[in-house]
């Protein structure tokens, strides 16, 4: 994954606000791809998508 779609997936991961679109976002990258830009999220980001994420269930 180059430089550039990582930016795009990190930029759409950020501005998702439901877990209906993180899961727009899932189906569009691999899994690796998805743990690689996340992991280089801050903590605080990191936290907030977790939360969006949560409420799926």
């Amino acid at each position: 994954m180059d430089k550039e779609a990582m930016a795009k997936l990190k930029t759409a991961m950020l501005e998702a606000e439901t877990a209906a679109h993180l899961a727009a976002i899932i189906i569009d990258y691999t899994h690796e791809e998805i743990m690689i830009v996340f992991q280089e999220l801050e903590a605080e980001q990191q936290e907030r998508i977790k939360s969006v994420w949560k409420t799926v269930s």
